[in-house]
Protein backbone atom coordinates (compact mmCIF):
# COMPACT_ATOMS: atom_id res chain seq x y z
CA UNK A 1 0.00 0.00 0.00
CA UNK A 2 2.98 2.76 0.91
CA UNK A 3 4.14 1.98 -2.70
CA UNK A 4 1.07 2.61 -4.40
CA UNK A 5 1.03 5.85 -2.24
CA UNK A 6 4.56 6.90 -3.06
CA UNK A 7 3.69 6.35 -6.62
CA UNK A 8 0.51 8.25 -6.38
CA UNK A 9 2.18 11.05 -5.37
CA UNK A 10 4.89 10.91 -8.61
CA UNK A 11 2.05 10.83 -10.79
CA UNK A 12 0.63 13.84 -9.37
CA UNK A 13 3.57 16.27 -8.89
CA UNK A 14 4.24 18.02 -11.60
CA UNK A 15 8.13 18.06 -11.99
CA UNK A 16 10.26 16.11 -9.14
CA UNK A 17 13.38 17.17 -8.80
CA UNK A 18 16.88 15.47 -6.80
CA UNK A 19 17.74 16.55 -3.51
CA UNK A 20 20.96 18.35 -3.97
CA UNK A 21 23.64 16.52 -4.71
CA UNK A 22 27.35 16.78 -5.77
CA UNK A 23 25.98 16.70 -9.30
CA UNK A 24 23.87 20.48 -8.86
CA UNK A 25 27.49 21.75 -7.33
CA UNK A 26 29.43 19.75 -10.36
CA UNK A 27 27.22 21.77 -13.13
CA UNK A 28 27.39 24.67 -11.45
CA UNK A 29 31.31 24.39 -11.16
CA UNK A 30 31.55 23.83 -14.98
CA UNK A 31 28.85 26.38 -16.04
CA UNK A 32 31.26 29.10 -13.82
CA UNK A 33 34.37 27.77 -15.50
CA UNK A 34 32.54 28.62 -19.15
CA UNK A 35 31.76 31.82 -18.12
CA UNK A 36 35.58 32.39 -17.42
CA UNK A 37 36.79 30.13 -20.30
CA UNK A 38 34.30 32.70 -22.75
CA UNK A 39 35.27 36.14 -21.04
CA UNK A 40 38.68 36.51 -23.21
CA UNK A 41 36.25 35.89 -26.11
CA UNK A 42 34.33 38.96 -24.77
CA UNK A 43 36.91 41.35 -24.43
CA UNK A 44 37.81 41.13 -28.19
CA UNK A 45 41.59 40.42 -29.19
CA UNK A 46 43.31 37.80 -30.19
CA UNK A 47 42.98 34.56 -29.43
CA UNK A 48 44.16 31.04 -30.25
CA UNK A 49 41.74 29.24 -32.42
CA UNK A 50 41.64 25.71 -30.42
CA UNK A 51 40.60 28.03 -27.69
CA UNK A 52 37.32 29.31 -29.04
CA UNK A 53 35.76 25.28 -28.43
CA UNK A 54 36.44 25.37 -24.83
CA UNK A 55 33.69 27.01 -23.75
CA UNK A 56 31.22 24.89 -25.75
CA UNK A 57 33.21 21.75 -23.96
CA UNK A 58 32.36 23.30 -20.78
CA UNK A 59 28.57 24.29 -21.98
CA UNK A 60 27.66 20.97 -23.46
CA UNK A 61 28.84 19.03 -20.18
CA UNK A 62 26.30 21.42 -18.57
CA UNK A 63 23.66 20.21 -21.06
CA UNK A 64 24.46 17.10 -20.63
CA UNK A 65 24.32 16.86 -16.62
CA UNK A 66 21.06 18.87 -16.60
CA UNK A 67 19.35 16.44 -19.25
CA UNK A 68 20.93 13.39 -16.88
CA UNK A 69 18.84 14.74 -14.10
CA UNK A 70 15.40 14.91 -15.45
CA UNK A 71 13.91 12.17 -13.52
CA UNK A 72 10.19 11.80 -15.64
CA UNK A 73 11.73 11.84 -19.00
CA UNK A 74 9.68 11.75 -21.81
CA UNK A 75 9.64 11.54 -25.47
CA UNK A 76 8.40 15.44 -25.60
CA UNK A 77 11.34 16.04 -23.02
CA UNK A 78 13.50 14.47 -25.16
CA UNK A 79 12.40 16.43 -28.36
CA UNK A 80 12.37 19.94 -26.25
CA UNK A 81 16.32 19.66 -25.07
CA UNK A 82 17.08 18.36 -29.32
CA UNK A 83 15.13 21.12 -30.41
CA UNK A 84 16.75 23.59 -27.72
CA UNK A 85 20.20 22.46 -29.06
CA UNK A 86 18.94 22.64 -32.61
CA UNK A 87 17.56 26.25 -32.29
CA UNK A 88 21.03 27.70 -30.35
CA UNK A 89 22.84 25.59 -33.27
CA UNK A 90 21.42 27.62 -36.05
CA UNK A 91 21.61 31.01 -33.96
CA UNK A 92 24.74 30.36 -33.13
CA UNK A 93 26.29 29.26 -36.39
CA UNK A 94 24.63 32.41 -38.07
CA UNK A 95 26.36 34.54 -35.07
CA UNK A 96 29.80 32.99 -36.04
CA UNK A 97 29.21 33.65 -39.83
CA UNK A 98 28.76 37.24 -39.29
CA UNK A 99 31.68 38.42 -36.62
CA UNK A 100 33.81 40.20 -38.31
CA UNK A 101 37.25 37.75 -37.62
CA UNK A 102 40.75 38.15 -39.25
CA UNK A 103 42.87 35.03 -39.34
CA UNK A 104 46.36 34.53 -39.17
CA UNK A 105 46.61 31.26 -40.84
CA UNK A 106 50.49 30.50 -40.14
CA UNK A 107 50.24 30.43 -36.37
CA UNK A 108 46.64 29.26 -35.71
CA UNK A 109 45.49 32.83 -33.67
CA UNK A 110 41.81 35.26 -34.89
CA UNK A 111 40.96 38.62 -33.70
CA UNK A 112 37.53 38.50 -32.82
CA UNK A 113 35.83 41.79 -32.05
CA UNK A 114 34.34 42.86 -28.81
CA UNK A 115 31.25 41.53 -28.60
CA UNK A 116 28.89 40.09 -25.81
CA UNK A 117 26.98 37.55 -27.52
CA UNK A 118 29.08 34.57 -26.06
CA UNK A 119 28.97 36.06 -22.69
CA UNK A 120 25.37 36.83 -22.00
CA UNK A 121 25.07 32.84 -23.27
CA UNK A 122 27.67 31.92 -20.65
CA UNK A 123 25.47 34.10 -18.01
CA UNK A 124 22.42 32.66 -18.65
CA UNK A 125 23.49 28.77 -18.41
CA UNK A 126 25.24 30.18 -15.21
CA UNK A 127 21.91 31.38 -14.25
CA UNK A 128 20.16 28.18 -15.15
CA UNK A 129 22.62 25.48 -13.42
CA UNK A 130 22.16 27.90 -10.50
CA UNK A 131 18.57 27.69 -10.53
CA UNK A 132 19.00 23.73 -10.70
CA UNK A 133 20.98 24.10 -7.31
CA UNK A 134 18.73 26.16 -6.11
CA UNK A 135 15.56 24.31 -6.69
CA UNK A 136 18.06 21.06 -5.82
CA UNK A 137 18.53 22.77 -2.26
CA UNK A 138 15.25 23.84 -1.96
CA UNK A 139 13.54 20.82 -3.25
CA UNK A 140 11.46 22.97 -5.42
CA UNK A 141 11.43 23.38 -8.91
CA UNK A 142 10.64 26.69 -9.81
CA UNK A 143 11.06 26.04 -13.59
CA UNK A 144 11.04 22.44 -14.58
CA UNK A 145 13.96 20.46 -14.94
CA UNK A 146 13.20 19.74 -18.01
CA UNK A 147 12.52 23.47 -19.76
CA UNK A 148 16.29 23.82 -18.01
CA UNK A 149 18.23 21.45 -19.43
CA UNK A 150 16.68 22.98 -22.65
CA UNK A 151 18.11 26.14 -22.02
CA UNK A 152 21.14 24.82 -21.17
CA UNK A 153 21.37 22.61 -24.67
CA UNK A 154 20.74 25.94 -26.07
CA UNK A 155 23.30 27.75 -24.55
CA UNK A 156 25.41 24.86 -25.25
CA UNK A 157 24.33 24.39 -29.23
CA UNK A 158 25.03 28.21 -29.57
CA UNK A 159 28.38 28.50 -28.46
CA UNK A 160 29.56 25.24 -30.21
CA UNK A 161 28.26 26.40 -33.46
CA UNK A 162 29.58 30.08 -32.98
CA UNK A 163 33.16 28.17 -32.79
CA UNK A 164 32.80 26.25 -35.34
CA UNK A 165 31.81 28.86 -37.95
CA UNK A 166 34.69 30.54 -36.98
CA UNK A 167 36.80 27.86 -37.05
CA UNK A 168 35.70 26.86 -40.19
CA UNK A 169 36.00 30.35 -41.83
CA UNK A 170 39.68 30.24 -40.12
CA UNK A 171 40.59 27.90 -43.08
CA UNK A 172 39.47 29.92 -45.98
CA UNK A 173 40.12 33.34 -44.65
CA UNK A 174 42.85 35.03 -45.67
CA UNK A 175 45.95 35.21 -43.57
CA UNK A 176 46.55 38.59 -41.17
CA UNK A 177 49.75 38.71 -39.61
CA UNK A 178 48.62 38.71 -35.31
CA UNK A 179 51.34 36.92 -34.12
CA UNK A 180 53.21 40.14 -32.81
CA UNK A 181 49.90 41.17 -31.49
CA UNK A 182 50.17 38.44 -29.05
CA UNK A 183 53.38 39.84 -27.44
CA UNK A 184 52.73 43.22 -26.65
Amino acid sequence: ARSLVARDVLHRCPSMISPLSLANLLALLVALVCLWTVSPQARGGVVRLWRLAIPAVFASIVALMLLSSVFEATFQHDAEWVIALVLGGIIGRSRGWTLAVEIDQRFGLARLPRTVDALVIAFFLVGLAALDFISAALEEAFIAPEHVAAGAAFCAGFLGCRALAIIVRATRAPHVGLHDATRG
